[in-house]
């Protein structure tokens, strides 16, 4: 029998995680030795999805898989090129051979992390590459994963969306040109739940906040506003 490969996952506490680390657990080519999370270093939560540092550990306690913790300058993904390098080779030099992502392939971040992991002698994996947006959506309504609305873009979605169950009735109810996975930013999820969890996430929703940021993202400055749901 082939000795799985021990490998480390990006772990944004999302939709995309959950339904991609899904998949790893259930393949036996893989061991998923760790959850890796980039945080903002001022502490404000995680990069882009804005959830606690507390509510990723509580998740990976209900998996049960140790989460290590990548702080970036923020807010945004500006020095992500180069913290995550350094974090690379420090994984490479503790066993793990290869990260796994929840992107699709429409996405366009394969090749750039290709080209981040690889010179520390990673491979990447994309448990989710193969799929169309639709194709992924009905993938995920299929899974029982119970996700939860916490960041939505205000140029295409209101703050009633905020706190929403990720089902069937939401993606219909996009507006025309929505990517159903919201992979273009629409929105953004936090996950209570999964079948593989030991137990549910408790949260407690503290404020609605209507932020607007100049963010480095790794095709350059944007400017944009977004509602997001804070929890605790």
């Amino acid at each position: 029998m082939t000795t799985p490969m021990p490998i480390a996952f990006q772990w944004s506490g999302g939709k995309d995680s959950a339904h991609a680390l899904g998949r790893l657990l259930l393949d036996h080519r893989y061991q998923v030795r760790c959850l890796v999370s980039t945080i903002d270093r001022a502490g404000s939560g995680s990069t882009v999805h804005g959830l606690a540092e507390r509510l990723l550990r509580a998740q990976a306690r209900a998996i049960g898989v140790p989460l290590h913790t990548v702080a970036l300058a923020g807010p945004g993904l500006e020095d992500y090129t180069e913290v995550m390098g350094d974090a690379a080779r420090r994984m490479r030099a503790a066993g793990i051979r290869a990260v796994a992502f929840g992107d699709l392939d429409h996405s366009g971040a394969f090749d750039h992390r290709v080209k981040l992991f690889g010179p520390a002698g990673l491979s990447v994996v994309e448990p989710l590459a193969g799929l169309t947006s639709p194709e992924c959506m009905e993938d995920f309504l299929q899974s029982r994963i119970d996700a939860r609305i916490v960041v939505v873009d205000a140029a295409v979605l209101g703050p009633d969306h905020l706190g929403a169950a990720l089902d069937r009735a939401f993606v219909q109810a996009l507006p025309a040109g929505c990517d159903p996975c919201g992979e273009f930013g629409e929105y953004h999820t936090f996950v209570p739940y999964a079948p593989y969890f030991r137990r549910a996430v408790t949260f407690v929703v503290e404020a609605t906040e209507c932020i607007e940021r100049r963010i480095g993202t790794l095709d350059g400055i944007r400017s944009f506003s977004y509602w997001q749901l804070r929890l605790r």
